[in-house]
């Protein structure tokens, strides 16, 4: 009775959430004035301040811009999209250099139906979720009850909760998908997120990641490219000592491989003691709403986002 309860609770709760989804606007069926001013407000509740969109200076400022006119000659939907990501890595620093994909699905039916040819520990994720949202590590398969996960996972391809259906032109295009990947841990079982800030091509510092998928969420710390901490925060995050990457070096020349062509990326790294992986390109940290100390941080990187502002104005 209580597995029935729980089978009917998800899917009651799918359900809502679905037809939820229908009181939601399409912000892609928005006019560009009218995406922007809704972004703008939102950037003015949280830092408290209205900023110019055709002016921006500091790097939160310039996120706006990026999220609502940068498309990246059009292909960036193939790089912000966790799947199709994967290929562009490829292409760019030669294959292995991502986490081995083992299946992908755009409908719950076509999982299932695949669900007794998984191996009994793998990944499963989202393909436009941010921040470890929408990420679920099986460790034993076979306690799984997938008839009632299933529900869940459904909500995964429900695209207006996704970052489809927000100011990031960049995902306009994509398609929601339910990722599976090979499980990586490390020794420790702590794996480490290790973020390069690009701009222009070049590498300009890397934030730390400790405790991603943490129930109280991650702490980050930043470092230079030699691996001294600098005194930069993020947010209410701790600001814990991180250990030395393990390919530092290499770290830095794939990113900067990666980011070329662009005005700003953010380079994601998995660093086990084994093997490197590129965890994912992000051009929107935070959506722009990361609180930085010192603001001198936050001018800074402002000052090294060299936008093609001239090419789109409001």
């Amino acid at each position: 009775m209580v597995i029935k309860e729980g089978l009917l609770f998800e899917f009651l709760k799918y359900m809502v959430n679905r037809c939820y989804c229908l009181l939601i606007p399409d912000y892609r069926s928005f006019s560009v004035e009218k995406r922007v001013k809704k972004m703008l407000d939102s950037y003015e509740e949280k830092f408290g301040y209205r900023m110019d969109i055709n002016h921006p200076k500091t790097y939160t400022e310039k996120i706006q811009w990026y999220k609502a006119f940068y498309t990246g000659d059009g292909h960036l939907d193939r790089i912000v999209d966790k799947h199709l990501f994967k290929q562009y890595v490829k292409e760019k620093v030669g294959d292995g250099y991502t986490i081995p994909l083992i299946g992908v699905w755009t409908d719950v039916k076509s999982l299932e139906k695949d669900w007794a040819n998984l191996p009994e520990e793998f990944c499963l994720k989202s393909n436009v979720k941010y921040g470890g949202s929408w990420v679920e590590f099986i460790h034993k398969k076979s306690e799984v009850n997938f008839k009632k996960k299933k529900w869940e996972w459904a909500q995964w391809l429900l695209y207006k909760w996704s970052l489809i259906n927000g100011f990031t032109v960049a995902y306009y295009n994509c398609t929601p998908k339910i990722l599976a990947e090979q499980y990586v841990e490390n020794v420790k079982d702590q794996l480490f997120d290790y973020k390069v800030m690009c701009f222009d091509g070049q590498p300009f510092c890397i934030e730390a990641a400790k405790e991603r998928f943490g129930s109280d969420g991650p702490s980050f710390t930043f470092y230079d490219l030699e691996w001294k901490k600098l005194d930069v925060t993020s947010g209410h995050h701790p600001n814990e000592d991180i250990p030395h990457p393990n390919h530092l070096g290499e770290m830095l020349e794939i990113a900067k491989k990666l980011s070329e062509g662009f005005p700003h990326v953010r380079v994601d790294f998995f660093d086990t003691p084994e093997k490197l992986y590129v965890a994912e390109m992000t051009f929107f940290t935070g959506g722009g709403y990361s609180y930085y100390e010192p603001q001198s941080f936050n001018i800074q990187m402002g000052e090294l986002f060299k936008l093609p502002i001239e090419s789109q104005e409001v």
